[in-house]
């Protein structure tokens, strides 16, 4: 049997990424559109959001296979692949509406009670795309490293502080592009939430994020069963330890912690580029640890002797 059926590969790690982050942007536009004010964020950065969630879902759909197929993952609604796609597809939709009350130019743009309603199922759906992930894994009792519903937290934060960090981002793309899109009529974002409160939640996220992944590996490694402390084991000094410390841990939560807190856009920027290297080395990281997993009673020998393909038996029945 190959290895690709055996486990998941790195699109999957970068589905959830862009998938996660994208959910965590529409989350932040639309809370601060609802509670701060109207077009508090970049038009940029709310349509970033929704793109990003189709990004995701085209990786998800390369990485099962058969894409021409795809369509079938919409057609069973017990399945939790089937509630993920329906949920990407409303938050990207959400999301793209939303982000068109932005543009000046639109018949629509002062509808201020709509412009409420797609912020609040952008939220909605936002939230649900950041949180799938986790709850897609938790869901694999097999999988040591996996199981539980920690998982699920630490993908929320993880999804919410690059979204954050993606903000921060196209806030300075944007205001570097003002000149052209004000010849558009979009209206530009108040630089004193993005570039002045961003900074800030995404340093206590950053914290939180530090705090919930120390917790997560101390209770694998001491509380659970022995399957899960071997999978945790390889984080603390097995062939994830270095990736995980020094990518992780240090490059993408910590040192940026203090990036975005110090003055000047050029330290929040890399601080933000950072995050967001960060949320890419914790997915592939989570996603490879599924190789670590719980075999029943025979399986293993089993796997041992199925065919790969080559063996000459196959061969003479050509």
């Amino acid at each position: 049997m190959k290895h690709k059926h055996e486990t998941w590969g790195w699109m999957l790690a970068v589905d959830f990424f862009f998938a996660g982050m994208g959910g965590g942007m529409l989350v932040i536009a639309g809370i601060a559109d609802l509670f701060l004010g109207t077009r508090m964020t970049s038009v940029l950065g709310n349509l970033l959001g929704a793109l990003c969630i189709g990004l995701g879902a085209c990786l998800l759909v390369l990485e099962l296979g058969r894409p021409f197929q795809s369509w079938r993952v919409f057609m069973n609604p017990k399945a939790i692949l089937t509630i993920g796609a329906w949920c990407m597809v409303l938050a990207m939709g959400a999301g793209i509406i939303f982000a068109s009350f932005g543009i000046g130019s639109l018949p629509w743009s002062d509808a201020i009670l709509a412009r409420k309603v797609f912020a609040v199922v952008s939220v909605i759906f936002g939230l649900i795309v950041a949180t799938y992930p986790g709850i897609l894994l938790a869901r694999h009792k097999s999988r040591p490293f996996w199981t539980g519903a920690g998982i699920m937290s630490l993908f929320v934060v993880s999804s919410i502080v690059t979204g954050a960090a993606a903000h921060i981002i196209s806030q300075f793309v944007f205001d570097a592009v003002s000149s052209i899109v004000k010849s558009w009529q979009i209206v530009d974002a108040s630089s004193s939430v993005v570039l002045n409160g961003l900074p800030y939640l995404t340093a206590g996220l950053l914290a939180l994020q530090f705090i919930l992944w120390i917790g997560y590996i101390w209770i694998k490694r001491t509380g659970t069963t022995e399957r899960e402390a071997l999978a945790a084991q390889r984080w603390i000094s097995g062939n994830y330890a270095m990736p995980f410390k020094g990518g992780f841990l240090f490059a993408g939560t910590l040192l940026p912690l203090v990036l975005v807190l110090l003055p000047g856009n050029l330290f929040k920027g890399i601080g933000a580029l950072l995050v967001i290297l960060g949320g890419v080395i914790m997915r592939l990281l989570v996603v490879y640890s599924g190789q670590d997993r719980t075999w029943l009673p025979g399986e293993q020998k089993y796997r041992s002797r199925l065919p790969i393909g080559d063996e000459a038996f196959l061969k003479a029945w050509k």
